[in-house]
């Protein structure tokens, strides 16, 4: 079992960073832990992220949520 806050679950949430700075031309960490909220209460998000990894990892927006908020120190109780 791999956990949020696990070595490869960070590195997850690191590389998903390096992607977001591709395209963002002010990053930071409010920001990314809000997205990934986002992703959680926003169905069109979750649809397509649980749809697309439901075989290998039910709740996989949840996961990376959690991975997303321990790797910005983000709490999810202050977005």
């Amino acid at each position: 079992m791999i956990l949020s806050g696990g070595e490869l679950a960070q590195k997850a949430a690191d590389l998903h960073r390096r992607w977001l700075i591709f395209y963002w031309d002010n990053y930071s960490k409010e920001a990314h832990a809000g997205l990934s909220q986002l992703y959680v209460e926003d169905d069109r998000f979750k649809d397509y992220y649980e749809s697309y990894f439901a075989e290998k990892q039910p709740g996989i927006t949840e996961f990376m949520r959690d991975a997303v908020h321990i790797y910005t120190g983000m709490d999810k109780k202050n977005l």
